[in-house]
C-alpha cells in the first residue's frame, strides 16, 4: 500500500511540472505578441509619418512650383513693360528731334524774312530767275558727339547769291521753286569719322560715310551728291549721323545751285 501511494504522489507531480510548464509557455508566447503587435503599431505610425512627410514636401514642391511660375509670368511682364518703354522713349526722342528741326526751321524762316525785308529795301525785288548758288566751308576744325545729332555750320562762303546760305545755322533756304544739285565733301583725319545726311525740311535725301577710325596714317576725304525738287522756302543742311569731327580750312565743304 504504501508503495501504491507513492507513485501517484510522483505521477501527480509530474503533471504538475507539465502543466506549469505549458502555462509558463503561454504567457511566454503572449508576451511574445504583444511586443510583435507594438513593433507593428510603431512601424505604422512610422509609416504613416514617412507619408505625412511626403504628402507636406509634395505640397511644398507644388506651392514652389506655382511660385516659380508666377514669377517667370511677372519677369515677362516686365520685359514688356520694359520694351514698352524703350519704344516710347524712342519715340520721343524721335519726336523731341523732330520738334527741334522744327523750331529750328521756322527760326531760318523768319530770320529770312527779316534779311528779305531789308534786302528788298535796300535793293529792290529780286528776280526769281537770276542765278542760285552758294558755296560754304568750315573755317576751323569741328568736333562731335557720336551719340548726338547735331546740324553742321559752314561758317564762311565764297560764293552766297541772294545770301541764300545762312553761315550763322546752316540752312539754306530755296528762294524760288525748281531742280536743285547739292554736294558736300568732307575731310578727317586717322582714328576719326564725319558720316553725315542731307535734310530737306528734315527729311532726309542723302547719306555720306567717311570713316578712318582704322584706318592707315593719313586723311580720308569723301563726298556725295543730290539732286532735288525744292519749293519756295524750303530749308536744306547738313545733319551728322555717328561723327567724331570734321577738318575745316576749305577742305570740308557744302555747296549747292539751281539747274532750273
Amino acid at each position: 500500500m504504501i508503495y501504491a501511494v507513492s507513485s501517484n504522489s510522483n505521477l501527480t507531480a509530474h503533471l504538475d511540472v507539465n502543466s506549469s510548464s505549458r502555462v509558463i509557455n503561454q504567457s511566454s508566447g503572449a508576451v511574445d505578441l504583444r511586443s510583435l503587435q507594438q513593433q507593428l503599431n510603431e512601424e505604422s505610425l512610422i509609416r504613416l509619418s514617412l507619408v505625412n512627410q511626403l504628402y507636406t514636401l509634395s505640397s511644398d514642391m507644388l506651392t514652389v512650383k506655382q511660385r516659380m511660375m508666377a514669377i517667370a509670368v511677372e519677369g515677362r511682364q516686365f520685359e514688356d513693360k520694359l520694351k514698352a518703354m524703350k519704344k516710347k522713349f524712342i519715340a520721343l526722342k524721335n519726336e523731341n528731334r523732330r520738334m527741334r528741326d522744327t523750331q529750328e526751321q521756322i527760326s531760318v524762316k523768319v530770320s529770312n524774312a527779316t534779311d528779305a525785308g531789308t534786302s528788298h529795301a535796300s535793293s529792290g525785288s529780286q528776280n526769281e530767275d537770276s542765278v542760285v548758288a552758294f558755296h560754304a566751308f568750315t573755317s576751323k576744325k569741328l568736333n562731335f558727339k557720336t551719340d548726338t545729332t547735331v546740324n553742321v555750320v559752314y561758317d564762311k562762303t565764297s560764293l552766297n547769291t541772294h545770301d541764300v546760305y545762312n553761315t550763322k545755322n546752316g540752312f539754306f533756304t530755296a528762294p524760288s521753286g525748281g531742280l536743285y544739285v547739292f554736294s558736300w565733301t568732307s575731310l578727317v583725319a586717322e582714328m576719326s569719322k564725319f558720316n553725315a545726311e542731307l535734310l530737306v525740311n528734315g527729311e532726309r535725301k542723302g547719306l555720306a560715310k567717311c570713316d578712318h577710325e582704322l584706318g592707315q596714317q593719313g586723311f580720308e576725304s569723301c563726298s556725295n551728291t543730290v539732286p532735288v525738287i525744292l519749293k519756295t522756302g524750303d530749308l536744306v543742311n547738313i545733319r551728322t549721323v555717328d561723327s567724331l569731327s570734321l577738318l575745316g580750312i576749305q577742305w570740308s565743304s557744302f555747296k549747292g545751285w539751281k539747274v532750273q
